[in-house]
C-alpha cells in the first residue's frame, strides 16, 4: 500500500497560562514558554495534586488540499527547543520525580507513574528541533484533524512522581521549556503520512439463481472504502463489469465511468438456455481500483409457475357490474409471467375460456354481464419468461348474482288512470311508478298495472322494474305520458257521522258509470250508488268523490273535510255493520302494544368487509289489546271474528286492519279479553 509524507510548517502558534485551572493570560511572540510548578504538603490522597501554575504551548497546522483523498495515518510534531529546566524538593518514600512533556494534561501529578514511555525534558537537545509528539492509527484525533482542516497539537511540561509520598512533608516542583513561535526562524511543523484508500465492491447481487434472458438485466453492488481520517468522502468515479459463459474463459467486459452502482446488461444479451458469471471491480474517484470480486454464477433457465391468491374466493359477486380478478404469479425464480389465461365453469360442466392476454400484469377485468348466475368456478394459469405454460390454479369458488335485465314498457293508455302493460324476462315480482302513484313491491308474473287514481292532466313519466328469483330489481324502464281529462257533469259532496262511521252522500249531473272515493288522496272504495259509509274513519279526513266517464275520463266533486271521534274503542268484521264496544279494562286501563318487524338479509360481497343489508318491503305489525268486555254477550260476537280481518279504532284516533290471530279470556264477573290482531293490506277498493 502506497504511502505519502507531507511536511506543514505552524501557521499560528501562542501559550495560555492558567493558575490553579484558570485562564491568566495569553502569550504571543517569537518565543514561547510552558511551564508547570506546584508546592503542596502530602495529606494522604492518592492521584489528583493539581498545580498552583501550568501553561499550554499551542501550534496549528494548516492542512493543504493535496491529500484530501488519502487516509492521515499518522502525525509527528517537531519544534525547535531553545531551553529546558527541572528541579525539586521533598523527601519521597520510594520511586523519584519526572518532568517531562506530553500532548495532555488530564493527570498532571499521579501517585505511581510509571517510567515508561515518559518522554523526559533531559532528552530534548536544545537549540534544535525536537520529535516532542506523535499520533497515529487514523484514531478520533486524526480524523478529526481532517474534519476541521488543520491540526492543532497542545505539547505541555509536566511533573510528577513514580513512587510514594511521606504524609506531612511538603514538596515542590518546577519544569519548564521554551520553543520558538511560527513567527520565529525555526517555525513548529508536523509531517502527516497518508495511504491510499482501497475501495471494494461489496453486497453483489444477484450472487445466484436465474437470470431472464428475455429482460433487461440489472447488476447491483455497494461501492465500500474505509475512508476514516479522509478529508474529502471517496467515491466510486468508475468500474468494470465482466461476464462469461461459464466453463469458458474467454468473457465480455465493459468499462463505465459513473458513480452508479449497478450494471445493466439489455434483454437477448445472455445465451437462452445453460449459465452465465459475472464480476466486478470498482474505481475510486482517488484513482484507485479494487480487486476484482469473485465470478457469480447464474442460470438462464425458467422455472414454471403455479398461481396462488386468486380473488374473489369464497363470496359473493355482483355479476351486474365489471369485475377485476386477481392472481398472485408464484414462480421460484421471480420472474414476471409474459402471458396469462383465465377460465370458468359452472358445476361439472366443462371449463370454459374467460379472458387471456399477454403482459405481465396480475389481474384481468371482467365485462359486466359477462358471468352466469349461480355458483361459479375460475381459474388461472401463466407463462414464464421463456413463454411455458405452468400449472393451472387452484381453483376459486364464488357465487354470483345478477339482478335481470331491465323491462320493455310495451304500452301505455294516457288515460287519466293510465294503464301500463311491458314485457320481462325471469320476473318474479314487479313495482311501477307513475304521476307520484306507486304500485310497490307486488309479487308475481303480471306485466300490466292500471293507476288506481286519477292523474292530473299534463307530462307524466311512467316507470316499471321487475325482480327475479334471486331477488334482485332490475334498472327502472321509464315511459312518458300525456294525460288530458274531457269529462263534463258535477259532483255536490255532503258528510255525517253515523255510529262509529262517516256517512258520505251527493248529488251529480251527468252520465257517470261509477264514482271512485277518495280519503286523504287515497281511494278507499267504488260504488254506482251515490253514498258511501267510510268504516275506517278515525280523526280528521279530506273526501272526495270522482265520477267516472266513459273513456277513462272523470269528474270530481273537489274537497270536502270531516272530523271523526270516538268515545272509547270499537271493533267490527271487514264488511260487518255491528260494532263491538271495548271501553276498559278491570284494574287499570285499556292496554294496546305493538310489536314491529322488517325482513333484512345480510348478504357478503366480495371485497365488502361488512355484509350489505337486503331490505325488503315487507314488515310486520302486531298488536295486542287488553280490554273487559262488561257485556258477556258480545264475548261470542268477539270470538266469532277469530281468523278474519277486522278494524279497530278508537278515541285516540288510532284505526288499524288486519287479522285477528288470537284471544284469551279470563271469564269473571266480567270478561277479560286478551287479542292479537296482525295488520295486512286493505286490498283493493271497496265496491258497494
Amino acid at each position: 500500500m502506497a504511502q505519502y509524507n507531507e511536511t506543514i510548517y505552524a501557521g499560528d502558534s501562542w501559550t495560555e497560562n492558567y493558575v490553579n485551572g484558570e485562564l491568566a493570560d495569553t502569550v504571543r511572540g517569537a518565543s514561547l514558554a510552558s511551564l508547570e510548578q506546584f508546592s503542596f504538603t502530602y495529606d494522604g490522597y492518592d492521584y489528583f495534586l493539581y498545580a498552583e501554575s501550568e501553561s499550554w504551548f499551542n501550534a496549528r497546522y494548516p492542512l493543504s488540499a493535496q491529500y484530501q483523498k488519502k487516509r492521515l495515518v499518522q502525525v509527528k510534531q517537531y519544534v525547535y527547543v531553545t531551553g529546558t529546566s527541572s528541579s525539586s524538593s521533598g523527601t519521597i518514600k520510594s520511586g523519584r520525580f519526572v518532568f517531562g512533556y506530553d500532548d495532555g494534561i488530564s493527570e498532571l501529578f499521579e501517585v505511581g507513574v510509571s517510567d515508561a514511555g515518559i518522554g523526559e525534558l533531559t532528552d530534548l537537545t536544545k537549540n534544535q528541533y525536537n520529535l516532542i509528539g506523535t499520533v497515529e492509527g487514523y484514531d478520533g484525533r486524526l480524523s478529526n484533524f481532517v474534519k476541521v482542516g488543520y491540526a492543532q497539537r497542545k505539547p505541555n511540561v509536566w511533573a510528577g512522581c513514580t513512587g510514594g509520598l511521606y504524609t506531612g512533608n511538603r514538596y515542590t516542583a518546577k519544569a519548564s521549556m521554551t520553543v520558538q513561535s511560527h513567527t520565529g526562524e525555526n517555525r513548529p511543523y508536523i509531517v502527516c503520512t497518508y495511504e491510499d484508500v482501497i475501495p471494494a465492491a461489496k453486497d453483489c447481487a444477484p450472487k445466484s439463481g436465474f437470470v431472464n434472458d428475455k429482460a433487461a438485466n440489472v447488476f447491483r453492488w455497494r461501492f465500500w472504502a474505509n475512508d476514516t481520517a479522509v478529508a474529502q468522502p471517496v467515491r466510486q468515479q468508475a468500474y468494470q463489469f465482466r461476464w462469461r459463459v461459464t466453463g469458458e474463459s474467454a468473457y465480455q467486459e465493459s468499462s463505465v465511468t459513473s458513480g452508479e452502482e449497478s450494471h445493466t446488461v439489455p434483454k437477448n444479451t445472455f445465451p437462452a438456455e445453460g449459465s452465465v458469471d459475472w464480476c466486478v471491480r470498482v474505481q475510486s474517484n482517488d484513482g484507485i481500483w479494487s480487486d476484482w470480486s469473485d465470478w457469480m454464477t447464474l442460470t438462464t433457465v425458467d422455472s414454471l409457475s403455479k398461481p396462488t391468491g386468486l380473488r374473489p374466493d369464497l363470496g359473493y359477486v355482483d355479476g351486474n357490474l365489471p369485475q377485476t380478478f386477481y392472481w398472485k404469479h408464484v414462480i421460484a425464480t421471480g420472474t414476471a409471467q409474459s402471458q396469462y389465461e383465465l377460465q370458468y365453469r359452472t358445476g361439472e360442466e366443462a371449463w370454459v375460456s374467460l379472458a387471456a392476454a399477454v403482459g405481465d400484469q396480475t389481474q384481468a377485468d371482467i365485462p359486466q354481464d359477462t358471468l352466469p348466475s349461480g355458483k361459479v368456478f375460475w381459474q388461472v394459469r401463466t407463462a414464464n419468461s421463456d413463454g411455458v405454460w405452468g400449472e393451472w390454479s387452484d381453483p376459486a369458488s364464488i357465487v354470483v348474482r345478477a339482478r335481470p335485465p331491465a323491462p320493455v314498457i310495451s304500452q301505455v293508455d294516457p288515460a287519466p288512470r293510465p294503464l301500463i302493460l311491458w314485457q320481462a324476462a325471469d320476473q318474479q315480482g314487479y313495482q311501477v311508478k307513475v304521476g307520484g302513484f306507486d304500485s310497490k313491491e307486488q309479487y308475481g308474473g303480471e306485466k300490466q298495472w292500471r293507476c288506481p287514481s286519477y292523474l292530473a292532466d299534463g307530462n307524466h313519466l311512467a316507470a316499471v322494474r321487475v325482480q327475479n328469483s334471486f331477488g334482485l330489481w332490475s334498472e327502472w324502464a321509464q315511459a312518458s305520458i300525456t294525460v288530458k281529462n274531457g269529462g263534463t257533469g258535477s259532483i255536490r259532496l255532503t258528510s255525517r257521522k253515523v255510529g262509529n262511521e262517516i256517512r258520505l252522500s251527493w248529488t251529480a249531473t251527468g252520465n257517470f258509470s261509477d264514482y271512485l272515493i277518495k280519503r286523504d288522496g287515497v281511494m278507499i272504495g267504488s260504488t254506482r250508488k251515490q253514498e258511501y259509509s267510510d268504516r275506517r274513519c278515525a280523526g280528521k279526513h279530506q273526501y272526495e268523490v270522482i265520477g267516472a266517464v266513459e273513456g277513462g275520463h272523470y269528474v270530481t266533486s273537489g274537497p270536502l273535510t270531516e272530523f271523526f271521534t270516538m268515545s272509547g274503542a270499537a271493533i267490527s268484521g271487514r264488511d260487518d255493520v255491528a260494532w263491538i264496544p271495548l271501553a276498559v279494562r278491570r284494574d287499570g286501563p285499556p292496554i294496546h302494544q305493538l310489536e314491529s318487524a322488517a325482513q333484512v338479509a345480510y348478504q357478503h360481497y366480495y371485497g365488502i368487509d361488512l355484509p350489505v343489508a337486503e331490505i325488503a318491503q315487507a314488515k310486520n305489525r302486531r298488536h295486542r289489546m287488553a280490554f273487559s268486555i262488561l257485556d258477556n254477550g258480545q264475548l261470542q260476537p268477539l270470538q266469532a271474528l277469530l281468523g278474519g280481518p277486522v278494524i279497530y279504532k278508537d278515541q285516540w284516533g288510532y284505526c288499524l286492519f288486519g287479522i285477528l290471530d288470537g284471544i284469551t279470556v279470563d271469564f269473571k264477573r266480567s270478561s277479560d279479553v286478551t287479542f292479537w290482531i296482525t295488520e295486512i293490506e286493505w286490498g283493493d277498493a271497496d265496491e258497494v
